[in-house]
């Protein structure tokens, strides 16, 4: 359940923008925010009383909005490295999720999410929400709403390890504000090309036990053949997804590394927002192994 939420400001028009996805997960069970300001110390110097006390106004229009949501907030304004203080204060404060924001434009460069969103997607064993905002042309600093219905079309990639079925679970904790699902396998290992139809109809059959769990959400499945970050993309854009929930680490990635290649392969192409369910060590996949038939 997300009943708590860091949300990283800076007071730019995409961070404001961000308050919407706080009235979304209300329906979810969210209880708090907590709006942190980070005063960076290595550009601050000689002004960083300054900085603090404007940022401290400032972000008290942010707590405003929060309260009038009848949710409880905290404001708070730290002197620190920026990439380092969101991720130690998540920790200290054991927020559920990290809510931050990235432009398409950055994604599409290649500059992936900007190096605090970066540092955080890497780092953290929080789950995080990166929001995206659609840049206008002719260099105008205007975006499109974030948080437009972002639960309204969920697409889940499954590689049935036992990360991605813990994100299956947090899904089913969203159910009272996802209206429908996507599941998605896509096989990248083909061995013999005489069992890729039995390969497909055992990711299918998988799949449908997987829908079958999730009561109260409607869903559908699909299996597709390719490179992973590619056709979750794709799919993304065809079947016009508002959401895509990834786990940050998948089969075959190395367990020392936080954010699988398939995650950040698809946070560096997609324009949509993106959801990262962190691997968990405690997670054994107890819950849906049931004789080993989703591994």
């Amino acid at each position: 359940m997300i009943s708590t939420v860091l949300v990283p400001v800076d007071f730019s028009i995409e961070t404001e923008d961000l308050l919407g996805c706080i009235g979304e997960l209300k329906n979810a069970g969210l209880e708090k925010v907590i709006f942190l300001h980070v005063v960076d110390i290595h550009k601050s110097q000689g002004l960083t009383p300054m900085f603090e006390r404007n940022a401290e106004k400032r972000i008290e229009d942010y707590t405003g909005f929060a309260s009038e949501l009848e949710l409880e907030t905290e404001p708070l304004v730290i002197v620190g490295d920026v990439k380092r203080t969101i991720s130690e204060i998540a920790d200290r404060k054991d927020v559920d999720a990290i809510i931050m924001g990235a432009t398409t434009e950055g994604f599409i460069k290649g500059k992936f999410l900007g190096r605090t969103t970066e540092y955080i997607a890497r780092s953290s064993k929080k789950m995080l929400l990166i929001e995206k905002y659609d840049a206008l042309k002719e260099g105008k600093e205007v975006y499109e709403k974030a948080c437009r219905a972002t639960f309204s079309r969920v697409l889940m990639p499954l590689d049935f390890s036992k990360e991605s079925m813990k994100a299956v679970e947090q899904l089913q904790e969203l159910k009272e504000v996802i209206k429908e699902a996507l599941f998605l396998h896509v096989i990248d290992d083909i061995k013999d090309m005489d069992l890729l139809d039995e390969q497909r109809e055992e990711a299918k059959e998988k799949l449908r036990k997987v829908k079958k769990r999730l009561a109260g959400i409607k869903s559908k499945h699909l299996v597709v053949e390719g490179i992973p970050s590619d056709e979750i993309v794709k799919l993304a854009s065809i079947e016009d997804i508002t959401l895509i929930v990834l786990t940050a680490r998948g089969k075959g990635d190395l367990m020392d590394i936080l954010l699988g290649s398939t995650a950040e392969n698809v946070l560096r192409k997609t324009a949509k927002p993106v959801m990262i369910i962190p691997a968990s060590k405690e997670f054994d996949g107890e819950e849906w192994d049931e004789g080993e038939e989703y591994a």
